[in-house]
């Protein structure tokens, strides 16, 4: 399986090689979920522009060809885009370090898309670097530990390529969905997975064409059913992205996600994989009108998205508005009906006034999300779910839908301090079960507040609420980070 993976992602590289790929040489990744003072600069150009791009993280290069845009309209944002990208215009360097100190009370919570890391870590460092080693070779290095023996294994890897065609090989994270604080099929909730990844980091066409193709191995996990029983193994995970902008206002999204095999249910070949990718319904609805009758046949697990975000103007002011429908299953036995469908409406306003932010998310979520019958542990990596931060919300064996609505409103109070307010209230609830629900309504708050102390951002953070157990939480932090 391994062997004919890699064959189709030399495929790929032939498709794309009507280009100069290598033209640009490879490129380094912008910071995912590890600075969001500087991440909340990188959406605002991305909103202003049109960057296309509906996943993360960003290729430098062209976040870097985008800047130019906004260089006389915003010189501020521009002005603080080119200032952190400078620590990547070297041969080597470090180009992120955080330590943070935290208290909490006994109500054990997981931190969202950070990684599987929780309030009850009360010391944290990280850092990632780099080395180009030359035009077409990068050496990223980065991860995490606190104390219990918190280990965060993500960023290191290894990247080769250029414009058209980037391999990526070691443990690079995913993001695909433009939201911004939320992934329903992946994201930074759940530790990345050893792999290797394609992508292009140039636009092509007309249609400024993004693509992404992955394949890794998740940890080792339990309750993998074949035939009746369970056992151990690591599954296989397969990702598909590919985007075009449509128009100057307007860039479509088409994502998948494969779990499969592990344990007793063994490897498969790339005809299978094939398969599931143009025949779900066959390859993954046992029973009923489909064509698979033997259940011990089933492939494994599927997800997939369609997203959208339509970067528009009122007046002067820019804002994106963001429509997804994330599918975990297929509906009604078609192959082009997404079941089980997660709905969300999002809208950015990248300046509310020439300092202030604000970014709306309403969900709707059907049953079914990050369970299966074919993996007891779900749709998860070393304990955590992959997708949505929700899903470490609710019991890991439970299906129960949600609906959610979340407020973020950011504040840059001084050239030199910045306060961030996050809201989210979930309520857990069935689309279709009439099963008893066992969750009350929670609500979520994080209020962050960084100044720069020299070359350094100083932060004061807290994370509080009561949630959907009836439980409150707290948690306050200090970090320090360059």
């Amino acid at each position: 399986m391994k062997t004919q993976l890699l064959g189709l992602m030399a495929g790929l590289g032939l498709l794309v090689s009507s280009y100069d790929v290598a033209a640009g040489g490879a490129s380094p990744y912008l910071p995912l979920k590890l600075n969001p003072v500087f991440e909340l600069e990188v959406e605002r150009l991305v909103s202003i522009t049109g960057y296309p791009s509906l996943k993360k993280p960003y290729h430098i290069s062209t976040i870097v060809s985008y800047m130019v845009q906004v260089k006389e309209s915003h010189p501020q944002l521009h002005r603080r885009l080119d200032r952190y990208i400078d620590r990547f215009r070297t041969k080597a360097g470090l180009t992120h370090f955080k330590t943070e100190l935290s208290v909490s009370n006994d109500t054990k919570k997981t931190l969202p898309n950070s990684r599987g890391r929780s309030t009850d870590n009360n010391v944290y460092n990280e850092f990632s670097a780099f080395w180009q080693m030359n035009k077409y070779v990068i050496a990223n290095v980065a991860g995490g530990y606190g104390n219990k023996d918190y280990g965060f294994n993500f960023g290191n890897y290894l990247s080769i390529g250029g414009d058209y065609l980037q391999v990526d090989i070691g443990y690079r994270e995913h993001w695909l969905s433009a939201l911004q604080d939320r992934s329903m099929i992946i994201s930074t909730q759940a530790m990345p997975m050893l792999g290797m990844t394609l992508s292009n980091i140039k636009p092509m066409t007309d249609f400024n064409i993004m693509y992404e193709l992955g394949f890794g191995k998740l940890e080792k996990v339990d309750g993998i059913v074949f035939d009746g029983e369970t056992s151990s193994g690591r599954p296989g995970f397969l990702t598909m992205h590919g985007s075009a902008q449509l128009t100057d206002w307007w860039t479509l999204s088409a994502n998948r996600t494969l779990q499969f095999s592990g344990g007793d249910r063994g490897e498969v070949g790339m005809a299978e994989v094939w398969d599931a990718i143009i025949d779900p319904v066959s390859s993954d609805n046992c029973g009923g009108q489909s064509s698979l009758q033997d259940c011990n046949e089933e492939f494994g697990n599927q997800q997939a998205a369609i997203g959208n975000r339509f970067d528009l103007t009122w007046g002067e002011t820019p804002y994106s508005i963001y429509l997804e429908a994330a599918g975990e299953d297929s509906a009604n036995y078609h192959n082009y009906q997404l079941g089980n469908v997660a709905y969300t409406l999002g809208v950015f306003i990248p300046y509310l006034s020439s300092t202030e932010s604000l970014n709306v998310t309403v969900q709707s979520i059907e049953d079914a999300w990050y369970v299966h019958h074919l993996y007891r542990e779900g749709y998860s990596n070393e304990g955590h779910k992959m997708g949505h931060w929700w899903g470490d919300e609710k019991g890991a064996g439970d299906g129960i839908g949600a609906k959610i609505f979340s407020v973020a409103y950011t504040n840059d109070l001084t050239d030199t301090s910045h306060l961030s307010v996050k809201y989210h209230t979930i309520n857990n609830e069935f689309s279709e079960s009439t099963d008893e629900v066992n969750y009350e309504r929670g609500h979520y708050v994080q209020v962050d507040y960084n100044w720069q102390y020299k070359t350094h951002f100083l932060g004061l953070h807290l994370y509080a609420g009561k949630d959907v157990n009836g439980e409150s939480f707290s948690r306050l932090a200090f970090s320090r980070m360059w």
